[in-house]
């Protein structure tokens, strides 16, 4: 991946509605190559999708999310992927990560209300073989999603602190 490549990829995380002659605008090179660039880095699935960050207060039916960790144990050969594929095959699993620390794996999970959430952990997850444990944590509010802020004061109405 060249230069030129992250600089296209830094211009689309900050806004995929970039247009390709914003973007050749931005960098100072013709917009057939940010086109080329962009096809290239999509059939090398380098870039996955394009994608909008929603501010789940402001829309009339929002979503619930939780962040489920879970304890695994490992399958012989095939270690954390299997079961890894097999989570990510149910729909409401958002994002999926294997992390160091207490627990192996981090899911951000969504469904329409706290209960959906917790029947799916319940009778899903927690039912496969070799998940040892789990760990749910709703999500009341976001802040900050994707480097994007949810809120819409940029003041703080708290008093200053003095010394």
């Amino acid at each position: 991946m060249t230069q030129s490549d992250q600089n296209i990829i830094d211009l689309l995380q900050k806004n995929a509605r970039f247009s390709n002659e914003d973007i050749a605008a931005q960098l100072g090179i013709e917009a057939i190559e940010v086109d080329t660039r962009i096809q290239s880095m999509l059939d090398a699935g380098i870039i996955r999708q394009f994608t909008t960050i929603i501010n789940e207060t402001k829309v009339d039916s929002p979503t619930t999310k939780a962040l489920v960790e879970l304890s695994i144990r490992p399958e012989r050969n095939t270690g954390y992927d299997a079961i890894a594929h097999r989570i990510c095959s149910y729909p409401e699993v958002e994002s999926h990560h294997l992390v160091s620390g207490t627990y192996d794996f981090l899911l951000v999970v969504c469904g329409k209300t706290h209960k959906d959430i917790a029947h799916f952990v319940f009778d899903k997850l927690a039912t496969i073989e070799n998940v040892t444990s789990t760990t749910t944590h709703f999500i009341f509010k976001s802040y900050k999603e994707h480097g994007v802020l949810m809120d819409d004061h940029n003041e703080s109405t708290r008093l200053a602190i003095m010394p």
